[in-house]
C-alpha cells in the first residue's frame, strides 16, 4: 500500500504572508474576527483575485498546497478555481482567528435531479461572534458575496440574491443533514449545490482537485471560465459569451468572437495578470473553443 503524502492545504497564513494577502486584495486588517470584517474580507477577495481555469486548460498540473496558492493568487496576481480560492481564504481567516472547517459539495448547476453528481466543489464553515456561517468565493458564476447564517435564516434577505435551504428529505439518510445553496435569477431560485456538514481531510481535496483538472470530461478541460465581482454585480466568462449579472438577477450579455477581445477583456474587466507565453498559449487555444461554443 502507497501513502499520497501531500502538503497541508488548510494552514494558517504567516503574519508576512497575511499582510501580502490583504493588501493584495485591498483590505485593511480587521480589529476583530466578526461578522462584519467577514463580509468585507469575502466581497474584497471576490473583487480582486479573479476565479479562472486557465492552467487546466493548458494542462498544467494545479497543486493546492498553501505554498502554491499563495504564490498563484497573491505573489503572481492570477486567480483560480474553487480549491486554490477556498484554500487561500482559509487560511487567511485562521490567521485572522476565525474557526474554519472545510466541506464538500455536489455541484447541481445546471444538472437534472435524476443525474448524480460527485462531490468536486470545496466550500468553508466558519465561525464568527459565536456563530456559524457558509463561505464560498471559489464558485465561479453565481457566487455568495457575503457569509449565510448556518442554520439558515427563516425568510431570505430580499437585497441579496443567495440563500441557504435545507434539502429535501429524500435527498440523502436521515442521519446527514443537508443543504442547497440556491442562487435568485429571473425566473426565481435555483439550485447550485448540495452539501452536508461533514469535515473534510485535505487528502481528499488532492484527489478531487486531480479528478476536476486532468479528467477529460471535466468543464475546465474543455472550456474557458472566468469570473469576478465588482459591486454587487457578478462579471463571468465562458469561453467567448461574456456576462454580467446584477444583484436582481438580471444579466446583460456579449459575444465575444476574436480571440484578441477574449485576451483584452482577461486583462481589462477581469484585472488578470497573465504572462506573455500563457497569453499567447491561451490565444492559440481560443479559435477552436471560440468556434464550439458558437456551436453549441
Amino acid at each position: 500500500m502507497t501513502t499520497l503524502n501531500t502538503p497541508t492545504t488548510l494552514t494558517t497564513l504567516s503574519a508576512p504572508r497575511l499582510q501580502a494577502y490583504l493588501d493584495h486584495i485591498g483590505h485593511p486588517h480587521p480589529p476583530a474576527p466578526d461578522r462584519a470584517a467577514l463580509d468585507s474580507l469575502i466581497a474584497a477577495h471576490l473583487a480582486r483575485i479573479p476565479f479562472e481555469n486557465i492552467d487546466v486548460l493548458l494542462q498544467r498540473p494545479v497543486r493546492i498546497g498553501i505554498d502554491a496558492v499563495f504564490d498563484k493568487l497573491v505573489s503572481r496576481r492570477r486567480g483560480g478555481y474553487c480549491f486554490e480560492h477556498n484554500t487561500l481564504l482559509a487560511a487567511a481567516l485562521r490567521a485572522l482567528g476565525y474557526g474554519v472547517t472545510a466541506l464538500a459539495a455536489r455541484v447541481r448547476w445546471h444538472v437534472p435531479d435524476a443525474v448524480p453528481t460527485m462531490q468536486s466543489h470545496m466550500l468553508l464553515r466558519v465561525e464568527a461572534a459565536h456563530l456559524s456561517h457558509i463561505v464560498d468565493v471559489g464558485f465561479g458564476g453565481p457566487t455568495p458575496y457575503r457569509a449565510l447564517p448556518l442554520p439558515p435564516a427563516g425568510e431570505a434577505d430580499p437585497a441579496f440574491p443567495y440563500r441557504l435551504a435545507p434539502a429535501p428529505a429524500d435527498a440523502a439518510p436521515a442521519a446527514f443533514h443537508q443543504y442547497d445553496m440556491e442562487a435568485r435569477g429571473a425566473e426565481g431560485w435555483f439550485r447550485l449545490y448540495r452539501f452536508d456538514l461533514s469535515p473534510q481531510q485535505e487528502i481528499d481535496y488532492e484527489q478531487r482537485n486531480w479528478y476536476t483538472a486532468t479528467h477529460p470530461d471535466s468543464l475546465f478541460r474543455n472550456s474557458l471560465t472566468v469570473a469576478r465581482s465588482q459591486g454587487e454585480a457578478r462579471l463571468t466568462l465562458l469561453d467567448g459569451d461574456f456576462h454580467v449579472r446584477a444583484a436582481d438577477g438580471s444579466v446583460q450579455r456579449e459575444r465575444l468572437d476574436a480571440p484578441d477581445d477574449v485576451i483584452a477583456l482577461l486583462a481589462g474587466r477581469f484585472g488578470l495578470a497573465l504572462e506573455p507565453a500563457d497569453a499567447q498559449a491561451l490565444k492559440a487555444m481560443l479559435p477552436a473553443l471560440l468556434s464550439a461554443s458558437r456551436a453549441g
